[in-house]
Parts: C-alpha cells; sequence; structure tokens
C-alpha cells in the first residue's frame, strides 16, 4: 500500500500480521558483541521510505524483507524467502542455491503460518532457524536484476550476511527473546548489522538498507 498513488510493484500481502516489541542500543565491535545501557526504540516494519519523502510503501509485517537501494528510489520486497530473480541467483551461486532457496523457503512459510495462528515467535526466535533463515530471507530482495544493475556487490553482500548469521544466530536469538538488549554491530569496513527485536538491518556503504523482518507487533 502506498500513501499516494504510485506506480509500484510489492508483493502481495500474505497471512496475517502478530506480535512482539522491538527496540535497538548502539554498540560497535568488528567480530564481537558490544552492549550499552537499553533504551527504547521506534518499533519496525517492513516499509519503504522513499528520499524524496513524499511515499511510503508498506508489505507484510512477518517474514518479510525490503532492500532499500538507488539513493533511495527504488526498494525490493519479499516474503518468506521468496522473490529472488532465479537467473540471478543462478549466474552468482548456482542452481543448487535456487533449488536451496525454495525448499527452505516453504519451512520458513510454514512457521509463519504457525507463528499466525498462535502469535508465539518463539519458534521464529530459534537459533538454528534464524541460522538458516536469515540468508534465504535476505536473498529474495538482494537477488533481483534491478540491485544488480545497481552495482551492488551482491554476492559479497550475501557472503557478509551468511557469516554474520553463523557467527550471530545466537545472539539475535537473544536479543529476539529479550534476553539481550538490541545492538548495532560494525561488521567490516563496509556494513553494519542493527539487531532489533523481531528484526535485522544490514546497512552497507550506506548505499543499501537491508531489512530482514521476522516479527512485528506494528500493525497496519
Amino acid at each position: 500500500m502506498l500513501n499516494r498513488r504510485f506506480p509500484l510493484k510489492i508483493l502481495a500481502a500474505m497471512g496475517a500480521v502478530m506480535a512482539m516489541a522491538s527496540g535497538v542500543v548502539h554498540a560497535q565491535a568488528s567480530g564481537q558483541t558490544g552492549v550499552a545501557a537499553p533504551e527504547l526504540a521506534p518499533l519496525r516494519r517492513c516499509d519503504c521510505p522513499f528520499a524524496s519523502k513524499q511515499y511510503l510503501a508498506y508489505s507484510i509485517d512477518g517474514m518479510c524483507t525490503v532492500q532499500r537501494h538507488s539513493s533511495g528510489r527504488e526498494c525490493e520486497f519479499g516474503f518468506s524467502g521468496v522473490g529472488a530473480n532465479r537467473a540471478v541467483v543462478n549466474a552468482l551461486l548456482g542452481q543448487e542455491a535456487f533449488d536451496a532457496q525454495l525448499r527452505i523457503a516453504s519451512e520458513i512459510f510454514a512457521r509463519y503460518v504457525a507463528f499466525a495462528q498462535s502469535g508465539d515467535p518463539a519458534s521464529l526466535s530459534d537459533s538454528k532457524f534464524i541460522e538458516t533463515a536469515l540468508p534465504v530471507l535476505s536473498r529474495a530482495s538482494l537477488f533481483r536484476e534491478a540491485v544488480v544493475h545497481a552495482d551492488l556487490p551482491v554476492k559479497q553482500m550475501d557472503a557478509e550476511i551468511g557469516e554474520f548469521s553463523r557467527k550471530y544466530s545466537l545472539v539475535i536469538s537473544e536479543v529476539f527473546r529479550g534476553k539481550q538488549a538490541p545492538q548495532t554491530i560494525k561488521w567490516s569496513p563496509n556494513s553494519q548489522f542493527e539487531i532489533g527485536q523481531g528484526f535485522v538491518l544490514m546497512d552497507f556503504r550506506q548505499q543499501s538498507q537491508l531489512l530482514v523482518l521476522f516479527f512485528t507487533p506494528a500493525k497496519r
């Protein structure tokens, strides 16, 4: 949905919007976690504010991804790991990666449906699930022709997300469960990750912001 009429293609909303709170605290580390005193932060939605500040696009608030690029003029939405361009994935990662993408996407969707029915985010906060799901969800919005044409290093970004999910899945799980404070991690010279209660946000060179939203209470 757009605040004004605007010719933007967005994946159709699927499932129900369910609930948990989010927040953020800032800390920096290179491969290590730093935690500052907790403070409240705005809830996150799977939305995309355009650079003009005249339009705002929304998608479903759970198992949703959105990548904002091209100086805030374009947004790429995905849901449950679905949305990646087959030709782009095959060219950069191979056919097996695309097949695995769809197989894992169906498992992600099954968990989302269970969450939508129960309202309990525990299954979406499991560290093993997060480690597997985070790269797959990210690829749904990252591996697009428009992103490649925007001269973003898609394969490098994907590798950083994969490594981050392996090293930080336990931390992400703890934040999702409210057992650790949300935080921002300086991951590499090019990127940083923000972990909040229900979401992970990658900022790459301040050129691309990729939000992976597992769950949120912020309803439309």
